[in-house]
C-alpha cells in the first residue's frame, strides 16, 4: 500500500476551513466537497457554500511513505475516521466522482432536508444553532414549526428548513 489513497478526517465543528488551511501547509492534498444552499436572513436570500459532509474532510496520503501522523494533531482536526480497528479508507474513485459532481453544480440538489412531523433535527444557523428540536409540522414554503427545549421550557419556533440537519 505505497500508493496514495483518500482517507476521511473528522474535524472540530465548523472548523473545516481551518483544518484544510493547516493540512495544505503540510503539503497534503485535501478536499472538502461543498454544496450550494439557499440562505434566508434579514429579508435577504442568498446562495452560500456549505460542506456537503459537515465536520468531515478528505486527505490523500500514503500510510507507509508519508509522515501522516502529524495530521492527527493539526489545528481543527479531531481524529482520523475509523470503523473499529480499520481506518476510514475511501473507495478509489469516490473523491473524483464528488469533484466531478461539484464542478458540474450537481451538489446543490441537496438544498432542503426532507423532514416529517416527529423527526429530530439539529439547527445549523441562528440563535438556536446546535440545538436539537422536534418537528411539529410538515414544511410549508421551506419553513417548519419546531419544538425546542429552551431553559427548561418547551418553545415553538418557526425555522427555515435550509438551517436544519437530521439529528
Amino acid at each position: 500500500m505505497s500508493e496514495r489513497q483518500w482517507f476521511a478526517l473528522y474535524t472540530k465543528a465548523n472548523q473545516e476551513s481551518i483544518a484544510i488551511q493547516h493540512i495544505e501547509r503540510q503539503s497534503f492534498e485535501v478536499y472538502c466537497p461543498m454544496m450550494t444552499r439557499t440562505r434566508r436572513h434579514a429579508r435577504k436570500v442568498e446562495q452560500v457554500k456549505r460542506p456537503l459532509f459537515p465536520s468531515y474532510i478528505f486527505v490523500r496520503f500514503s500510510r507507509t511513505r508519508d509522515q501522516w501522523r502529524p495530521l492527527l494533531s493539526t489545528r481543527g482536526v479531531r481524529s482520523l475516521v475509523k470503523f473499529g480497528d480499520s481506518v476510514g479508507l475511501l473507495p478509489e474513485d469516490f473523491v473524483e466522482h464528488l469533484r466531478a459532481h461539484e464542478d458540474a453544480g450537481r451538489l446543490s440538489q441537496f438544498l432542503l432536508p426532507k423532514v416529517e412531523p416527529g423527526d429530530c433535527v439539529t439547527l445549523t444557523e441562528g440563535p438556536f444553532r446546535n440545538f436539537v428540536a422536534r418537528v411539529l409540522s410538515a414544511p410549508e414554503k421551506d419553513r417548519v414549526w419546531l419544538l425546542l427545549d429552551v431553559m427548561g421550557r418547551q418553545t415553538r419556533v418557526l425555522q427555515d428548513t435550509s438551517a436544519l440537519v437530521p439529528a
